[in-house]
């Protein structure tokens, strides 16, 4: 069996989910977005470091100040934990340095790859990524090579450019490892020798220090992810509040106030039209049901024939009219009537006769009886009643002869011998009794006192005659 939980909760449970599902997907592709605009950004700065490096050599007067060049590169991009520079014709490394984070596998990774790169028809700088991150940045052209501060002629100069060139090949490049705390150059004991055509410039960054800056970058966006999250979340709750659960909420106060009694409950009208239609749709059924149980109700509390009350609404009212004398301290009267020779006109004229008999008489009965009175059918052709505030005797008395006239002349056959009509036992709360039952014997009494004297007339209560 499903566990049932309330809207709300559900509610917000998905919503979290869904807050938490968004959150995750949100960091990931800020992720992506921030890694992708950092490495266009280490792009562009090994684009702009190697043209530093170019014109440096354009102006450098001797391999030494290259050197302090690359060094001062190094330390202003921690990033940055290999800086190669290779020649001319990009076929061997003139100059290399490292930081402490250096390893030979680097090295030789980022040799290989420049190699790869620098065969393409493609000589733009790109970046290239396998287990590290490599900038390969190609030299468009050859840079004009420069000479010591002496001053000497062009031929001169040719033999400095050579003797440099020599230099170089007789301590290989590839394998000078360079410390940016310890510097060493290619050609330290000419550190006078002029500058050589240099080519590409090759770059490693340290993939630790890049996920560090990219993951500081997440970190300061997260608390403000959380915040527009932790927002949506409860604008999405006010607005489930406001539009769902309060008007849910006074449907269910309807219905509550209706199963405590409450019949006039009715659910106001709501501003969405689905729950609006709900609201609607309880209300007519409950107005259905209100139809029903007073059909069901009035079956249940009058005469199917006479259309009177029957005893049980008679007895309800009887003990009402009990409470509300003794609150007002008045007196009532219950009249109880009895047909004469109702079972003679069944006998002889058959039973829909005699249900003709007692639709005249309770029509009379109706007629003779104020809206505040009850008048009831008590069963078979007994009647009964209720007289509130019974103060005038002689009223009363008046009221007693029309009720038999009125029944001897609606019940007459015109055909027949027998003299139809009606016999009357009255008593008087509280003067003859202060209980219902007691107070129906005490009419009851009356009543065939009324018929020991001869029918047709009506007996009030006397102790002495009972």
């Amino acid at each position: 069996m499903a566990i049932k939980r309330p809207l709300r909760s559900k509610f917000i449970f998905y919503l979290i989910l869904s807050a938490l599902f968004l959150t995750v997907f949100g960091s990931l592709d800020t992720y992506r977005v921030a890694s992708k605009e950092l490495k266009i950004d280490l792009l562009l700065r090994s684009k702009v470091l190697s043209s530093a490096i170019h014109q440096s050599s354009m102006i450098a007067n001797n391999m030494q100040e290259l050197e302090l060049v690359a060094e001062k590169i190094l330390s202003s991009n921690p990033a940055i934990n290999t800086l190669i520079i290779l020649s001319a014709d990009n076929s061997r490394a003139v100059y290399e340095v490292h930081t402490k984070s250096y390893s030979k596998e680097v090295s030789m990774l980022l040799k290989h790859a420049a190699k790869s790169v620098l065969k393409s028809t493609d000589p733009s700088a790109r970046l290239v990524e396998n287990n590290s991150l490599f900038s390969i940045v190609p030299s468009n052209a050859p840079l004009k090579k420069k000479i010591s501060n002496s001053k000497a002629d062009t031929q001169h100069q040719h033999s400095s450019r050579d003797s440099s060139l020599k230099g170089h090949h007789k301590e290989p490049a590839s394998s000078a490892k360079v410390s940016l705390h310890e510097p060493k150059t290619l050609t330290e004991n000419n550190s006078t020798e002029s500058v050589a055509h240099a080519g590409a410039v090759l770059f490693a960054f340290d993939q630790q220090m890049i996920q560090s800056d990219i993951f500081a970058l997440l970190w300061r966006i997260l608390p403000t992810t959380l915040t527009g999250v932790s927002l949506m979340i409860l604008l999405c709750y006010l607005f489930l509040h406001m539009l769902v659960i309060k008007p849910l909420s006074a449907i269910k106060v309807t219905m509550l106030l209706q199963q405590n009694g409450v019949e006039s409950a009715r659910a106001p009208a709501q501003s969405s039209i689905e729950i609006d239609v709900m609201s609607k749709t309880l209300n007519r059924m409950l107005d259905t049901m209100r139809e029903h149980e007073n059909v069901i109700k009035a079956m249940a509390m009058t005469d199917s024939l006479t259309g009177l009350a029957n005893r049980t609404l008679f007895q309800s009212k009887l003990e009402q009219a009990i409470k509300q004398a003794v609150l007002q301290q008045q007196r009532f009267a219950v009249f109880y009537i009895d047909l004469d020779k109702f079972k003679l006109v069944n006998d002889q004229y058959g039973h829909l006769a005699g249900d003709k008999m007692l639709k005249e008489a309770a029509k009379v009965l109706t007629d003779h009886t104020r809206e505040m009175d009850t008048v009831a059918r008590l069963g078979g052709d007994e009647f009964a009643i209720i007289a509130l505030q019974a103060t005038d005797i002689t009223a009363i008395q008046l009221r007693l002869e029309n009720i038999i006239s009125g029944i001897a002349w609606a019940c007459h056959f015109s055909d027949s011998d027998i003299n139809t009509g009606a016999s009357i036992g009255v008593a008087f709360y509280p003067n003859d009794a202060l209980e219902p039952d007691e107070l129906m014997k005490r009419a009851d009494s009356a009543l065939y006192q009324a018929k020991s004297e001869g029918r047709g007339v009506y007996h009030f209560y006397c102790e002495k005659t009972a």
